[in-house]
């Protein structure tokens, strides 16, 4: 089983175009025409600028197997888009003083002592929000570095306080600081971190520090509760897509990789999050964080620079620099695009996996970004 390989690349936004008229308040007709084409159970997409937003729009059904329609307030799973959400929490963390981006593996995890790798010892906050700090992807459950996981009990916060102990024992991937490695495990550390400064679990910290402050109602990763009136993931077969149950506790992603992909969010409560990254890279500040903070948060911390931020990929679209990712736990996928000088974002979800739903998804963000930038972005 995959979960959250789908990142933040050169090739995320290449080539491909759509040409279609829409309306300013509704893309609903659009985007029906878009799934169907891609024969994706569901989609949703929001078109907004740092006040407003331009438009929205959904269609098609919560499951294959039924005929309940999507609703706009419905919730999606972002995979690896939470990546941006948890760098933000540990920069409401920097703000307060209780951590710098500079400081160190070894100085927050002081008792780990000579156990801990002496390249690690050195990797900051900074590197490790950045993929340079060395550690091992942790892309898919199949590969070896799951399968190298050693049994790990216990509640979430445990098993990702076991898993980092475990991680920062071992080798790094490549060498600190150096080229970047796309890593899950790298965010669990970062849970982790976040877990040790604010002494509660990385899911309560991001309810009370990033989705309060923005008005924002969000779960986790088809919780132990699962709402069967919220779309279901699907994955993609010959002749078409296959429902995955909420309750199948098999198909949901390991609570070691929450901090990594697992946050849950409608396409309003995304954007007012997006919102809040386009105004402070327009040197604006902001509800949650300083506008100086969410710029560090869009740059590489290396030299020479590289496409990967703190939790965002770096890149120009059509011209014009843009913050962009994509996100997949499997049986859902999403992509973001954020144009801070043209004052313009999107975001587009899907409720399924696979080649259909990433062909969808990522031709409606590109369409939709090129559509309402002629229409008037700056």
């Amino acid at each position: 089983m995959s979960y959250l390989t789908c990142i933040a690349s050169s090739s995320l936004l290449v080539g491909a175009g759509l040409s279609f008229g829409i309306a300013a308040e509704s893309l609903d007709g659009w985007i029906d025409s878009v799934r169907q084409q891609h024969n994706v159970p569901a989609m949703s997409a929001i078109v907004f600028r740092a006040d407003s937003i331009l438009a929205r729009g959904v269609a098609g059904v919560r499951r294959s197997n039924a005929t309940v329609p999507i609703e706009i307030s419905d919730r999606f799973q972002l995979g690896s888009n939470t990546k941006a959400i948890t760098a933000t929490l540990l920069g409401t963390f920097v703000e307060e003083g209780q951590l710098k981006w500079t400081t160190t593996l070894a100085e927050i995890f002081p008792e780990l002592g000579d156990f801990m790798s002496a390249d690690f010892r050195a990797a900051t906050i900074d590197q490790l929000l950045s993929h340079h700090a060395g550690v091992p992807p942790f892309k898919d459950t199949d590969d070896k570095d799951f399968r190298s996981i050693p049994r790990l009990g216990g509640t979430p916060p445990q098993q990702r306080a076991a898993f980092t102990a475990w991680v920062l024992r071992g080798k790094p991937a490549g060498p600190i600081g150096g080229k970047g490695i796309y890593s899950n495990g790298g965010y669990t550390v970062a849970g982790a971190i976040a877990e040790r400064i604010g002494r509660e679990s990385w899911e309560s910290l991001v309810r009370a520090r990033v989705f309060k402050p923005l008005g924002i109602t969000g779960t986790f990763a088809w919780s132990d509760s699962p709402d069967l009136n919220q779309p279901w993931g699907h994955y993609e077969s010959r002749r078409g897509t296959r429902p995955i149950d909420p309750r199948d506790r098999d198909e949901r992603i390991p609570p070691i990789i929450w901090p990594a992909g697992s946050v849950e969010l409608s396409v309003d409560d995304y954007a007012k999050f997006l919102q809040l990254n386009l105004r402070g890279l327009q040197r604006r500040e902001t509800v949650l964080l300083t506008s100086t903070t969410i710029q560090h948060l869009h740059t590489s911390p290396v030299s020479p620079p590289d496409q990967y931020g703190l939790g965002w990929g770096l890149q120009d679209f059509d011209g014009v620099p843009a913050s962009v990712h994509a996100g997949s736990a499997g049986a859902f996928y999403a992509v973001t695009i954020i144009q801070p000088t043209r004052d313009l974002g999107v975001a587009v979800f899907a409720n399924a996996g696979g080649e259909r739903a990433t062909a969808a998804v990522t031709e409606a963000a590109k369409a939709l970004i090129r559509r309402f930038a002629s229409a008037g972005g700056k």
